[in-house]
């Protein structure tokens, strides 16, 4: 008989729920949802532009910022204060812009006349948090193992303009030919806060979108490109959906095929570089051509 027969044999303790990749990345994938969808359904009852933006930006923008960080830097020393920080950096810039250009407003810029008003000109301060953040992307290892990578760069650039370029090019001329809206430039002012606000939505869709759940469902839950990517496009989908007028099924159908449209288009371009950059790219070029339609 072995002398093993004898001896006490301790069981390894069980792991930490959060340690478990599996349960770590549900909760990355959920809670951002179940936290943006309540709070952009809630930034509709608001009564102002302000209250609303600030509810849905931070209940969205800055949660899908902090879970990326938060995912990036598990483990690392105070990684998840870190990512707090990130949090309130990015929902101070959303509530401080907020409070500059839509105070007291009850409708959109160009609903209410002020398209041209030289406060506009704070959304600008939209860039402060995206340069944290790409400056972060540039030298943080962790970051660029979770969606970052810089290899071939110039490539991904050129990428992510002919994606968008072509998203844009068949938008510009599906509603110049089929008369459906007109198309119109839009006052200096208000298109330098369309461009800061869309560099702040943009990086922070495809920090979570792509850099999160699709990467996630492909590397953890070990789904194939196909299902993973059907998943993240209808998530992706679904925050705009939800602040869309249902008023006019045109205008939804639209919404719909387009943002499916720059969703595959960024999801294919994250399978092949493994960098939410190209999206991001894809992203900005769409939204900021997407400005000037009516």
């Amino acid at each position: 008989m072995s002398l093993l027969a004898f001896e006490h044999v301790d069981h390894p303790p069980s792991r930490h729920l959060l340690q478990r990749p599996r349960w770590r990345y549900g909760l990355a994938l959920l809670v951002p949802l179940l936290i943006a969808w309540p709070a952009l359904l809630w930034a509709q009852t608001l009564p102002t532009q302000e209250f609303q933006a600030i509810v849905s930006e931070v209940g969205s923008y800055a949660v899908f910022v902090g879970v990326f960080c938060w995912i990036a830097w598990y483990r690392q020393p105070h990684g998840g204060r870190r990512a707090l920080i990130m949090v309130a950096v990015w929902a101070s810039i959303s509530i401080l812009v907020a409070l500059l250009t839509k105070r007291h407003l009850t409708v959109h810029f160009l609903s209410a006349g002020v398209a041209d008003s030289p406060q506009l000109y704070w959304g600008l301060l939209f860039i402060i948090p995206v340069w944290l953040t790409l400056g972060l992307g540039r030298h943080d290892q962790r970051f660029q193992a979770n969606g970052f990578q810089m290899r071939s760069l110039g490539l991904q650039i050129i990428s992510g303009v002919l994606a968008g370029g072509i998203i844009s090019f068949h938008f510009i001329t599906t509603i110049r030919f089929s008369g459906i809206t007109n198309i119109s430039l839009k006052p200096w002012p208000y298109m330098t806060w369309t461009l800061g606000y869309e560099l702040f939505q943009s990086l922070a869709e495809e920090l979570f979108f792509r850099g999160v759940l699709l990467r996630s469902l492909q590397q953890i839950y070990k789904l194939n490109f196909w299902q993973a990517m059907a998943i993240t496009t209808v998530a992706n989908m679904s925050i705009f959906l939800i602040k869309a007028s249902w008023q006019s099924p045109i205008n939804l159908a639209g919404l719909i095929m387009y943002l499916g449209m720059y969703s595959v288009a960024c999801c294919l371009q994250f399978r092949y570089f493994q960098s939410i950059l190209p999206g991001y790219i894809t992203n900005i070029f769409f939204s900021m051509f997407a400005v000037i339609r009516g």
